[in-house]
């Protein structure tokens, strides 16, 4: 049985299965509890048998006008849960706290150009490719900004393709 809660900062000694994923980003101390205490709500766990963390979501909620969204910050499941819609899961919850508890006009993340499974799932999801963030990861990789609008951007402005590639720089919220 799965129990999805909020993140907690006993979590943050018993993640190391989720990860240990070439993909995932780790942060340091502070980040995380940066997210913990300013977006609670968009930090998320879903645990298995054994209090076994199978996976998160770590997001927030930023920008001004038409920019107002939600942000996935990392998303994660350990490699044995997969395949379980865990991450669709997941990823519900956040839309679901953007569109009725922020009114937000979209969401957006960042993923690696080289990370194709995860690419095709976010476009399952609905999401599209909004832009490309050249040397986004440690000046070392491309990332795709890819983006899902709310119910609040009605004529789906927000996931209109820039049409060109940006430098880490460039990004009004990242």
């Amino acid at each position: 049985m799965t129990t999805i809660r909020r993140f907690t900062c006993d979590d943050l000694f018993r993640f190391n299965n989720v990860n240990l994923d070439w993909y995932t980003e780790t942060y340091n101390l502070n980040f995380y509890l940066g997210y913990m205490a300013s977006w609670p709500e968009y930090f998320v766990a879903a645990q298995g048998p054994g209090d076994r963390i199978m996976g998160y979501i770590m997001g927030k909620v930023e920008g001004e006008g038409e920019l107002w969204h939600g942000h996935v910050t990392a998303l994660t499941v350990a490699p044995e849960y997969r395949r379980q819609q865990l991450a669709a899961k997941l990823m519900d919850i956040l839309e679901e706290i953007t569109h009725k508890t922020y009114d937000g006009y979209f969401v957006d993340l960042f993923v690696r150009t080289s990370n194709k499974a995860a690419i095709q799932m976010y476009h399952k999801f609905g999401y599209e490719v909004y832009q490309r963030v050249l040397m986004y990861y440690s000046g070392e990789e491309d990332a795709f900004d890819m983006r899902k609008a709310m119910p609040r951007d009605k004529e789906k402005k927000s996931m209109v393709p820039l049409g060109r590639s940006v430098t880490p720089q460039e990004l009004r919220f990242d």
